[in-house]
């Protein structure tokens, strides 16, 4: 058996006496069977936001770092065999769990496999810590620790991002975002057209084609509209006719409880050409649902959409914000 830092032994593997080293092997085996079924039930589902999804995929990374660790697979095999069948079977096992979530109607994410590797990875730096090592190990060992941290820095960044949200109100929306697809479902990008209507530098350039329903739903915004009164928004439409687009507000719960037409808040505005503003009383937004109020500490979704259309169009978001 390879020689272990005293520390290591007691922390991971319980080697300190053998009482302790069966505590830490239930303790393992435990967590193992309690993390398991949450592979295929419970989660995150897309209502939940970004950043608990984020921290929830950190459970991949733990759960296979347990079971190897539980495992042991360094007592039977040895250097690149090691890492190689540990990897055939974490990619294996990985693959079937990411099988079975697809048939359950659950989203599959082939990044998980990454971080079930990382996990495996992870313990199999820990189980084989000896005195002396070649380079090569060690080198792979970094390479583990990298693929931790950034695996750790990814969460981060989104709770950073998420956090700037809740900040920027009660701005909606930033204009100034290179990539507006972080925050909005639909084909649309930052523009400098028409931003100078309102004194911006930037614009929401939001294309409309012919299919029944298009525009854009911010998905990703700051959720407690409580503390104001009213919505404002700014359009421009460049066109020579007037476009009639829907906007639809609705809460987390209207998303769990059917996403019903009457469950959420739907009215039409309509675009004459040029600079056209709006402002939406939020007292009609809480009440628009027809069996309660809207949630406004828990807003989810808010949607600028037309329907039917003869022929492609474009549209500028200028303005969203509360007040």
């Amino acid at each position: 058996m390879p020689a272990y830092h005293p520390a290591l032994q007691e922390l991971i593997l319980g080697y300190k006496n053998d009482s302790t080293h069966w505590g830490a092997k239930i303790t393992q085996a435990s967590l193992i069977f309690a993390l398991f079924p949450l592979f295929f039930i419970g989660g995150p589902d897309w209502a939940n936001g970004l950043f608990y999804e984020a921290v929830w995929n950190l459970g991949h990374i733990l759960f296979f770092f347990l079971i190897t660790l539980l495992l042991q697979p360094q007592r039977k095999l040895g250097g690149w065999r090691l890492v190689t069948v540990t990897t055939v079977v974490v990619l294996v096992a990985g693959g079937l769990i990411e099988l079975v979530q697809s048939e359950i109607g659950r989203d599959v994410d082939w990044h998980d496999m990454l971080r079930n590797l990382v996990g495996a990875w992870l313990a199999l730096a820990c189980l084989s810590w000896p005195e002396k090592k070649s380079l090569a190990v060690w080198l792979a060992r970094i390479g583990v620790a990298i693929l931790l941290l950034w695996e750790l820095w990814l969460v981060a960044a989104i709770g950073h991002q998420q956090w700037q949200i809740t900040r920027q109100v009660p701005q909606l929306y930033n204009f100034a975002t290179t990539n507006a697809q972080i925050f909005w479902d639909g084909n649309v990008q930052r523009s400098t057209r028409f931003a100078d209507s309102v004194g911006n530098q930037f614009s929401l350039e939001v294309n409309i084609t012919t299919e029944k329903y298009s525009g854009a739903s911010l998905n990703n915004l700051a959720s407690d509209w409580s503390n104001y009164q009213n919505l404002a928004l700014t359009l421009f439409n460049p066109e020579q006719t007037p476009l009639t687009v829907v906007l639809r507000i609705n809460d987390r719960t209207h998303e769990r409880s059917g996403n019903a037409y009457e469950d959420r808040f739907n009215t039409r505005l309509v675009l004459d050409p040029g600079v056209n503003r709006f402002t939406v009383s939020l007292a009609d937004v809480q009440q628009a649902p027809a069996t309660r109020l809207m949630d406004m500490t828990d807003i989810r979704q808010l949607i600028i959409f037309a329907s039917n259309q003869a022929t492609a169009t474009t549209v500028y978001l200028l303005e969203l914000s509360l007040y």
